[in-house]
């Protein structure tokens, strides 16, 4: 069966360096249509499919595990290229160790988010990954000035793991510029998440529907 598109081709990493468990925004040429059409991501032979966030065929964030390889290339596999090439490396560095009775320079605040698997609030892990593009959709951040939303929406929030969530303010912040299409298309990808979750996890995902389509009406 022939393929419909070139093969993923991955041309920059940034930070292209940096320990186990590092952020790094990956750059390219068609590294796929959308969320569901991303199959396939190694990094130094790791695989970093579970941390993967798809934004746009040019652009993939993600974060780097426990790679065997000190250096190696970023491999993309799409269901309609195939496996990809690199043209760029990254090189895992080891982690310096801190003493028992050595300070360390960070410190992680436990956050609250609502495990869709017991259906309860749990303290969320130092190394835990909240998706940061959950409608699947390339961000286009708005002119708004963060003080000007707070005024709009005051006591709510912009962070979808928020209590507060607000969508019309997110929406206004990522997606101000959208067009109506690419708003319908989110929201076909909202709907896949949904039915690959289970029932408790379909009903948490689906409750949420109606409160962007709100904002799409808002925003239209």
């Amino acid at each position: 069966m022939s393929r419909s598109r070139q093969p993923p081709l991955v041309t920059g990493i940034s930070p292209n360096e940096g320990i186990p468990w590092t952020k790094v925004t990956i750059r390219g040429e068609n590294l796929g249509t959308g969320p569901t059409d991303l199959i396939g991501l190694t990094i130094c032979g790791h695989n970093c499919l579970l941390t993967a966030e798809w934004m746009s065929a040019s652009k993939i964030v993600c974060r780097v595990g426990q790679a065997k390889n000190d250096k190696g290339d970023i491999i993309v596999t799409t269901k309609s290229g195939g496996k990809g090439t690199s043209t760029v490396s990254f090189k895992l560095l080891k982690p310096e160790k801190i003493g028992i009775l050595d300070q360390s320079a960070v410190w992680v605040d436990e956050m609250n988010y609502y495990d869709m698997r017991t259906d309860r609030n749990k303290g969320i892990p130092p190394l835990s990954l909240r998706p940061a593009n959950p409608l699947g959709i390339e961000i286009d951040k708005s002119k708004f000035s963060q003080k000007d939303l707070e005024m709009l929406f005051r006591g709510m929030s912009a962070d979808f793991t928020s209590e507060n969530f607000s969508a019309a303010w997110y929406l206004i912040e990522n997606h101000s510029t959208t067009s109506f299409e690419q708003l319908k298309m989110a929201v076909t990808n909202l709907k896949r998440q949904a039915n690959k979750k289970s029932e408790g996890s379909l009903a948490y995902v689906k409750g949420g529907l109606s409160t962007f389509f709100e904002a799409q009406d808002a925003l239209s």
